[in-house]
């Protein structure tokens, strides 16, 4: 497949730096603004058997707020608007991040008792990885649903095996209607399912802050809902998740973190900063109930874990800024699966390694930068093997994103020219497979265009 991705953007970064200012004195105001992105896509061969298609669409439109009652009372919001007439790659219609209706994507409430002890509650990015935690502040790879050729990939998987589902052994039945297994992103934290259908968010509490001079330490500590929610049938009980997060920064040698809630993906050579985190999360699945989706018929329960490890580095060099990230990610014990008489935990695992090069001169009205990310994901324990129903097989899917960014005023405006290369392994193909049609490695190009109001 080959697609070429045509963005257009306007962006949200940070609070109280964009948009308009509603004021009704020093210590009450809000910032209201838009934020747009707009692609075109020219979309190859996901499968042997598929076709090419060019499409246009509204990635995303969304309005935000963020503002403050006092000092100590501050607040925020997006809304988010669908448009469902973005195409996957075989034509039909879907909706901007799977989302068919205008949602509030984000709506909390956060009380800054001072900086070393905040308290969020609500619906909010979760603080797990540093990919979440960016959100739409993620600016070096233009894409906003990490990953999207996973997507594809469950998309077209889930169209091969239609006919056969009443004998392919990855094929899930959820209330009488067979659904193919989705291919679990270790990006993803123990969120995915929860009350809004949000991967990157989930409605809970977060105690955070940050601590010593230029945040040498942050913190984060949640209880949320979390993916195996009681309300959706993947618990016998009303067990949340529970998780932490630990930024270090060594300031001893001139590096400073990040004191926002969130963490940016660069800052443009304007910080020189070193960032180490961990972070770990987990939710007790209880199976008492054989009926519980997530149980596959098994009546013992297990705890679901994640944990993550990731590093940003970025300092200026004369008229060159480099940025690297790392991060390595595990999930494991997320439910119980089967094949034939073997039960087995499935588990997700995977990392990535992300660069950035910004020359930080004006070629004519913006900066350039090379950018280079590689991905790779591995499911484990949950697909069956089509040759041997009685065992697992191990699938794996690989990617590949080589980027040209254009910074005409940083998070403001930016152009990226760039493609993705993503290969699913043959094990991955053979378990998609109808024996007629199969799926294929395939290549995204992509070009952005974005700003912020």
């Amino acid at each position: 497949m080959k697609k070429v991705i045509f963005a257009l953007a306007f962006c949200l970064m940070v609070p109280n730096s964009y948009g308009v200012l509603l004021k009704a004195s020093n210590d009450k105001f809000a910032d209201v603004g838009l934020k747009l992105s707009i692609w075109a896509q020219d979309n190859g061969k996901v499968t042997t058997n598929d076709h090419k298609s060019v499409n246009f669409s509204v990635e995303n439109a969304r309005l935000y707020f963020a503002g403050q009652i006092n000092p100590v009372v501050q607040f925020g919001a997006n809304i988010d608007f669908s448009d469902n007439n973005v195409l996957t790659p075989d034509g039909s219609a879907r909706s901007h991040d799977k989302m068919q209706y205008t949602i509030v994507k984000d709506a909390f409430i956060n009380f800054k008792f001072k900086k070393s002890f905040q308290v969020t509650t609500g619906l909010f990015l979760d603080p797990w990885s540093r990919i979440p935690l960016e959100d739409l502040y993620s600016f070096i790879v233009p894409i906003e649903d990490y990953n999207p050729g996973v997507s594809e990939i469950n998309v077209d998987g889930a169209r091969l095996l239609q006919t056969k589902y009443a004998v392919n052994p990855n094929y899930l039945n959820y209330d009488g209607v067979y659904k193919f297994k989705p291919f679990i992103k270790p990006l993803v934290p123990l969120t995915f399912g929860s009350d809004v259908g949000n991967a990157f968010r989930d409605t809970g509490i977060a105690i955070w802050g940050d601590v010593a001079k230029h945040t040498a330490l942050k913190y984060y500590i949640m209880v949320g809902n979390g993916r195996y929610d009681y309300q959706y049938g993947s618990n016998a009980k009303s067990n949340l998740k529970y998780g932490f997060r630990i930024e270090l920064t060594p300031t001893f040698l001139g590096y400073k973190g990040e004191p926002d809630y969130v963490d940016k993906d660069t800052f443009f050579g304007k910080r020189k900063t070193l960032t180490f985190s961990f972070a770990y999360q987990q939710q007790k699945i209880d199976c008492s109930n054989a009926l519980t989706n997530i149980c596959n018929g098994q009546t013992s329960s297990t705890t679901a874990k994640a944990y993550t490890f990731d590093v940003l580095w970025e300092q200026k060099f004369g008229d060159f800024v480099p940025n690297f990230q790392a991060a390595w990610l595990l999930q494991k014990d997320l439910g119980f699966s089967k094949a034939g008489n073997s039960v087995g935990h499935p588990e997700a695992k995977g990392y990535y390694l992300q660069t950035q090069l910004l020359y930080d001169r004006y070629v004519d009205i913006g900066k350039p930068a090379l950018v280079l990310r590689y991905e790779e994901d591995e499911n484990k324990n949950y697909y069956i093997n089509p040759s041997n129903q009685n065992d697992f097989i191990n699938t794996k899917i690989f990617m590949t994103d080589l980027f040209l960014n254009y910074y005409i005023k940083g998070e403001n405006a930016n152009v990226s020219l760039g493609v993705q290369f993503v290969n699913p392994d043959a094990n991955l193909i053979d378990v998609t497979s109808n024996g007629e049609n199969t799926l294929r490695a395939f290549n995204d190009w992509s070009l952005a265009f974005r700003t912020v109001f």
